[in-house]
């Protein structure tokens, strides 16, 4: 059974909303309280936001999704420490090209809580993701409008191949 999501505009990054869409199995009230965390955020209640999280038991695949919004949530609020360790984990399990929102709010708790340091790694991080987004996505595009190899040209050269030299119509040279 699929289940059909309509977040908002929000925290979620796009390739997460075609996740969501496409998990089986993950229960559909872990989806339910990840989205009413998501919408909490996005009213500006992290309170609630974080009570739905916390009654979350058993993420499983969006585990990284969790945490980040608990993260997002403790920001809200100005709890930058408490919002650290679950960015940061969230950092980490989210796949590369999905964590750069996750790795900037990790710079921004780390600055906001006086980690001047951590908070430029976190930030540079953020940074070197979303140049790999931007590289990915400019030699995908690249890809789909100029294919490097023609398999149409492939196919007309083993016909011309076949056509012009077949070795075992030539005669044999005498020894």
């Amino acid at each position: 059974m699929e289940t059909q999501l309509h977040p908002g505009n929000g925290l979620l990054a796009p390739p997460v909303k075609k996740e969501l869409i496409m998990l089986e199995n993950v229960s559909p009230k872990v989806i339910h309280k990840i989205m009413a965390a998501e919408g909490y955020l996005e009213l500006g209640m992290p309170i609630q936001a974080l009570e739905a999280l916390h009654a979350v038991e058993d993420a499983g695949p969006l585990e990284a999704m969790r945490l980040y919004l608990i993260g997002e949530a403790f920001l809200r609020q100005e709890k930058y420490h408490e919002a650290i360790e679950p960015l940061h984990q969230a950092a980490r399990l989210f796949p590369v090209m999905e964590s750069r929102k996750a790795w900037s709010s990790l710079s921004d708790c780390f600055r906001l809580g006086g980690y001047e340091e951590l908070a430029e790694v976190a930030f540079l991080t953020a940074e070197a993701v979303e140049e790999l987004e931007v590289t990915y996505e400019t030699l995908y595009q690249e890809q789909i409008h100029c294919p490097l190899f023609g398999w149409n040209d492939l196919s007309s050269r083993l016909t011309d191949f076949s056509e012009t030299s077949n070795r075992f119509d030539r005669s044999r040279i005498p020894r």
